[in-house]
C-alpha cells in the first residue's frame, strides 16, 4: 500500500509539472523551460539527499541512473514540445502509452500481479490511451498535431522507467540525484547548439520553480515506490499523470474534453482502485 501511495503522489506531481511545462513552453523556448526547471529540481533533490546524510553506494548498477537522465531529457524535449504545439488533453495521454515497456519488463522478470490488479492495469492503460484521437469539425477524427512528438516521448518514458527502476534498487535517493544531475548535463550540448535565452520574466518564475520542484518530487517518490512494489504496477500508477494534466487543461485553459476522454479518466481512476484493492 505504501508503494501505491508513493506512485500516486508521483502521478499527481508529474501531472502538475507537465501541465506547467506545456503551458510555459507555449511562451518560452522549450530548452529554457527544461534547463531552468531542471536546475531547480536538482537543487531540491540535493537538499533531500543532504538531509538524509548518507554517502553514495559503490554498486555500479547505480550508474544506470545516468541512462535514465539521458532518456528523461529526450522524453521531456519531445513531450513539452508536443504539449506546446498540440492539445494537452491528447498529447499527455499518448505519452503515457510508454508504460507498456516497463509493464512487459516487470512481467518478464517475475512480477505476479493478482487477477484484480491485472484487470486494473488493463483499465488504467486503456484509460490513458483512449483520448489519443479527437474530433475536428468537418473532418471527423484526426490525429492531433502533437501526437507524433508524444509517441516519441512515450518510448523514452518507458525506457526511463526501466533503467530508473534498476538504479533505484541500489538506493532510490542517490539514483534520483544521479539521474537529475545527468539530466542537466545532457541538456548542456543542446543549450550550446540552440543557444536559447535563459532569461525569463519575473511573471514566469513561480511557474518554472513549481514545475522544477514537482517534477523532482515525482522522480523521488517514484524511485522509492519501485523499491517497495512491483515495477509493472508502480509504472502503471505513475503513468496516470495525463489524467491530472487533462483535468488542469480542461479547467484552467478551457480545452474541450470529449466523451471518450472522460470515459478514459473514469477507466484510469477505476484501474487505480482495482490495483489498490488487489
Amino acid at each position: 500500500m505504501v508503494a501505491v501511495s508513493l506512485a500516486l503522489i508521483a502521478c499527481f506531481a508529474w501531472g502538475i509539472a507537465d501541465f506547467l511545462g506545456g503551458l510555459k513552453s507555449r511562451v518560452l523556448p522549450v530548452i529554457t523551460v527544461l534547463m531552468l526547471s531542471g536546475i531547480i529540481g536538482l537543487g531540491f533533490v540535493i537538499a533531500v539527499v543532504g538531509i538524509r546524510g548518507t554517502t553514495p553506494p559503490s554498486n555500479p548498477v547505480l550508474l544506470l541512473a545516468v541512462a535514465a537522465g539521458a532518456s528523461g531529457v529526450v522524453a521531456m524535449l519531445l513531450l513539452y514540445k508536443g504539449l506546446a504545439v498540440g492539445s494537452m488533453t491528447v498529447v499527455a495521454p499518448i505519452s503515457a502509452t510508454g508504460v507498456m515497456l516497463p509493464v512487459l519488463m516487470g512481467l518478464a522478470t517475475g512480477d505476479a500481479p493478482s487477477k484484480l490488479q491485472s484487470l486494473g492495469m488493463v483499465a488504467a492503460i486503456t484509460g490513458a490511451v483512449l483520448s489519443s484521437r479527437k474530433k475536428d469539425k468537418g473532418k471527423g477524427k484526426r490525429i492531433d498535431s502533437g501526437a507524433g512528438l508524444a509517441m516519441g516521448a512515450a518510448v523514452a518514458i518507458g525506457l526511463f522507467f526501466i533503467v530508473m527502476d534498476r538504479a533505484s534498487d541500489v538506493d532510490p535517493l542517490w539514483a534520483a540525484l544521479l539521474m537529475r544531475s545527468s539530466y542537466c548535463i545532457f541538456l548542456l550540448p543542446v543549450i550550446l547548439v540552440v543557444r536559447p535565452s535563459l532569461k525569463v520574466g519575473l511573471s514566469h518564475l513561480p511557474g518554472i520553480v513549481t514545475l522544477g520542484i514537482f517534477d523532482a518530487l515525482a522522480g523521488v517518490m517514484w524511485a522509492m515506490a519501485t523499491t517497495m512494489g512491483m515495477l509493472s504496477l508502480v509504472s502503471v500508477l505513475g503513468s496516470l499523470y495525463p489524467a491530472v494534466t487533462v483535468v488542469l487543461a480542461t479547467v484552467i485553459l478551457g480545452e474541450k474534453t470529449e466523451g471518450g476522454q472522460f470515459i478514459g479518466v473514469i477507466l484510469a481512476i477505476s484501474g487505480v482502485a482495482l490495483i489498490s484493492a488487489g
